[in-house]
């Protein structure tokens, strides 16, 4: 049978982020004092007991999100909870009222001292049955394999986001726990970790299995691969070697250095039976999780997750190290949303299809093909949206917001052509995106509304502001055709191809050459 590959790629949960050495002990006292017990595990249900030291109101609310950053649609993860109770210090139980599907209300929390619930898992096995986005933001749990997912397991008060978290798991003992939380504590049958905030928490995963792991070393940032295949068969290592070169090869396509210094692979494996499959990833701001549904192959299973992970290790620069103050503060239960959906996903998307070319990993007729493939894609949808309407509202348009994968590239891809010719070859994306990074970084997110009046000030292009007006904030036709012509390729699109120039003139030549080293 052909082999047939369905990647979907999601957007990153949260972009701000910043944790340098994230194997230290943290210091700050812990509002809240998780404990689950994987051990206890039943009917896919793991209980959760939180001890929680702060001061409450007499009636307070606690909240699982509603939604997270960068799942664009209402996940809701209270419905995973069930048989929440709480209690005062000597055990008495308090009045709780389920007001909402992700809230509780909770009268006499001013003497609250305890929560205990069970979670539910969100999926129980990754294949093509209810095949829908958004699973690897969800949890699955069964006695071999444990994917946590922190906003579906972990809540927190009104107001008090902004505590330290004690997170503490007891395990089998054959269980090893990949995750890039800060550790406080591994041994035989607990692991305990601790972060800074809700938002930081919600932006780690954690992954437990029996132990098949592999690391990569760069520069300036350790990379652990934690694998589970159904089929027990050790992936980790052929793996991390096969896409070493790759982590390499954008490491210095971003300019040598990334905003982490730890970051973790969390792959899960459901083997396919049959010579087809798909792969699902979810980038966060130290890790990524992805979830392949793919046969006992291991040709096919590099294949297939080499742009996923390419896709969501390109996220380490935007929106992580490059974000805007909303997602900087982002609100799980009545979010807003930013207007830079082309930057976050359309150029990590344009990264992810322009490295191998510029680094020489693809030939310039694979290149072609996958300008023609995400021409043939955009056509599918309304280009007459502009992307800045989409990006602010992308629940209402979820029909459209794949679009960001299409369009989104190719709008870059166009941007980087006309910084180039501006520029004498001097300046691309690449270097427009080092130095807005220079100029905000992970720690210092810029202002929606100015980002574009920003981008023109750092770059010193004037040229870009009639560029964002007519193609981003407006629903222009993408100047595609134009920007390619320059260096020597001829779209038609009504065939959805590309032509190349016979006999290129020197101008078209140069560019080509700054554009793609060909």
């Amino acid at each position: 049978m052909k082999k047939i590959i369905f990647v979907i790629s999601l957007l990153t949960v949260i972009g701000c982020n910043h944790q340098k050495g994230t194997s230290e002990s943290k210091t700050k006292e812990a509002g809240y004092s998780y404990e689950i017990d994987l051990t206890k595990s039943i009917d896919d249900k793991i209980p959760v007991d939180l001890k929680y030291k702060g001061a409450l109101t007499d009636t307070t609310t606690f909240y699982l999100p509603q939604i997270i950053p960068g799942i664009y649609d209402a996940t809701n993860f209270g419905k995973y909870v069930s048989n929440l109770k709480a209690f005062d210090a000597k055990g008495n139980e308090l009045n709780v009222i389920h007001d909402s599907e992700n809230s509780w209300k909770i009268i006499g929390t001013n003497v609250l001292q305890r929560l205990t619930y069970q979670v539910d898992d969100g999926w129980e096995e990754f294949d093509f049955n209810d095949v829908r986005p958004y699973r690897s933001a969800e949890s699955s749990f069964n006695k071999d394999m444990y994917i946590i997912s922190t906003p579906a397991v972990f809540g927190y008060f009104k107001g008090h986001k902004e505590e330290a978290f004690n997170i503490s798991v007891k395990k089998p003992t054959s269980f090893y726990g990949a995750t890039s939380l800060p550790v406080l504590l591994r041994s035989d049958s607990i692991d305990q970790y601790q972060i800074d905030s809700y938002k930081r928490l919600v932006d780690n995963p954690l992954f437990y299995s029996s132990a098949d792991t592999a690391k990569i070393h760069l520069p300036n940032i350790d990379i652990e691969v934690a694998c589970y295949s159904s089929d027990n068969a050790e992936i980790s290592k052929n793996i991390a070697a096969y896409i070493k070169p790759l982590l390499e090869n954008q490491t210095t396509y971003l300019g040598g250095t990334l905003p982490m210094n730890k970051y973790t692979f969390m792959l899960y494996h459901n083997v396919n039976p049959e010579e087809s499959g798909f792969s699902d990833g979810l980038e966060h701001a130290t890790s990524t999780v992805v979830l392949m549904y793919l046969p006992n192959d291991m040709e096919f299973i590099k294949n297939t997750i080499y742009h996923t992970v390419s896709h969501e290790f390109f996220h380490t620069v935007m929106p992580i190290g490059l974000h805007s103050e909303i997602i900087a503060n982002y609100d799980f239960n009545n979010p807003e949303y930013s207007k830079h959906l082309w930057l976050y996903e359309g150029m990590t998307e344009y990264f992810t299809i322009h490295m191998p070319i510029k680094h020489g990993l693809s030939s310039l007729d694979e290149f072609i093909g996958v300008i023609e493939g995400k021409v043939t894609e955009m056509k599918k949808y309304n280009n007459q949206l502009p992307f800045v309407e989409l990006s602010k509202n992308p629940i209402k348009y979820q029909d459209q917001y794949m679009n960001v994968y299409f369009k989104g590239p190719l709008l870059n891809l166009c941007l980087d052509i006309k910084l180039r010719e501006l520029s004498e070859g001097k300046y691309g994306v690449q270097e427009m995106v080092q130095d807005l990074i220079e100029e905000y970084g992970v720690e210092r997110p810029f202002k929606d509304d100015e980002l574009f009046d920003e981008i023109v000030r750092i770059s010193g292009y004037g040229e870009l502001r009639e560029f964002f007006d007519k193609y981003i904030k407006s629903n222009d036709t993408i100047p595609l055709s134009a920007e390619l012509e320059k260096v020597g390729l001829i779209l038609n699109w009504e065939k959805e191809r590309i032509e190349m120039v016979k006999s290129l003139s020197n101008s078209q030549k140069e560019l080509r050459k700054y554009w793609i080293n060909q």
